[in-house]
């Protein structure tokens, strides 16, 4: 790139040399030309450096990218495992400096040996701390530390928009420590970890390239942050096609920190399924189209919604009897869809914790008390 953009600079200016020439031949012009010449030759080749633009437009400078990588990389890890099945490999980084490093949960599933290598060449065995499958997060850790190693800082990821910058680091196709940037695409996806029939919350989306290896890896903001930890991507090939997630860093704090303490993480439960609102549902019930959150579709018995009075629709597909309760607001927060119920229940909400839905029925706003159960 740096050899095109000197040729281009070159070819410009003796461009211009050859329309000075072209245009004028009296001698006031020829003395210009001899100038522009002279000034052109007298530079110094090692000291011929053309400006370059920088990421500005992306809300960083190219500068600040090699600044996060510095400041980070050392944090960052890189994953082998061994099983009877295969060897495979992955990223991780670190929680705390007592060498505890957190990962996804599908690089080390069924491993039988876990060895963790950082930027500066050490390398350790670890073992598995604990891990929660449908969040596709687990915690290792380190034996026999034997030098000093620092935790990542946290951002929180509910304040991420569409548009900042995302760094992702880790080890694609076992390429070590590598680093890639993009824009963070999209916020509040449900996806499934693979590993349970729940849904990863309020997962982030981003552009950055992610290939197989990068998961388990941090995804970064402009500050060197966490927001995320790289765990999926959509792809027909199986190589990066511009669509990344990364498991919000909210969620990892609420996760590893159960997992520390009590060595498992317990999510609430409501006891429901539902959808977003959409043109039929709202004139079916007689909404305003200005109204979003989630039309609640069914009711486990006996779970905490129906022990709690909550109304599903009561039709079957396609002949729906528009009679179900339409949930926009938990605990006063305004509900979008049925992604943000799910999002803020897993981040905001405990299990056995009494919460206040915000529900339309029968057009009217009532408030209905829940309390949550354990999924």
């Amino acid at each position: 790139m740096r050899n095109n953009k000197y040729s281009i600079l070159i070819a410009l200016l003796l461009g211009s040399l050859v329309l000075l020439a072209s245009c004028s031949s009296d001698e006031k012009d020829l003395e210009s030309k001899e100038t522009i010449q002279e000034e052109v030759l007298s530079i110094p080749q090692d000291k011929f450096t053309p400006v370059y633009p920088d990421d500005d437009d992306y809300g960083v400078s190219s500068e600040s990218y090699s600044g996060v990588f510095q400041d980070t990389i050392d944090s960052v890890v890189y994953i082998k495992t061994d099983s009877q099945m295969r060897t495979g490999s992955g990223s991780g980084f670190v929680w705390d400096d007592s060498g505890l490093i957190i990962t996804n949960f599908h690089v080390i599933n069924n491993a039988e040996k876990i060895i963790i290598k950082f930027f500066n060449g050490m390398e350790y065995e670890a073992t598995i701390l604990g891990s929660d499958p449908p969040s596709d997060i687990a915690v290792l850790k380190i034996e026999d530390l034997e030098h000093t190693i620092e935790p990542l800082n946290f951002g929180k990821s509910y304040l991420v928009t569409p548009g900042e910058a995302a760094i992702a680091l880790g080890s694609p196709f076992g390429e070590q420590f590598t680093i890639t940037k993009g824009i963070i695409s999209g916020v509040g996806r449900t996806k499934l970890s693979g590993f349970s029939s729940y849904s990863i919350p309020a997962v982030l989306q981003t552009d950055a390239a992610i290939n197989p290896g990068n998961s388990g890896g941090p995804l970064l903001n402009s500050s060197g942050e966490v927001i995320g930890m790289n765990t999926q991507i959509i792809s027909e090939s199986g190589s990066f096609s511009g669509v990344g997630f990364a498991v919000p860093s909210d969620l990892i704090e609420k996760v590893v920190v159960a997992i520390v303490n009590n060595g498992k993480h317990e999510y609430p439960l409501l006891g429901i399924s539902g959808t977003d609102l959409d043109m039929d549902i709202r004139q079916g019930t007689g909404v305003d189209r200005a109204v979003t959150g989630a039309y609640v579709t069914d009711v486990a018995v006996g779970g905490p919604s129906d022990e709690a009075g909550l109304l599903y629709d009561t039709g079957n597909y396609n002949n729906e009897s528009w009679d179900g309760d339409i949930i926009t607001s938990v605990n006063g927060e305004k509900i979008k869809s049925m992604d943000d119920l799910v999002g803020y229940l897993a981040l905001y909400t405990y299990p056995e914790e009494k919460i206040k839905l915000g529900i339309i029925r029968d057009s009217k706003n009532i408030t209905l008390d829940v309390v949550l159960g354990t999924r």
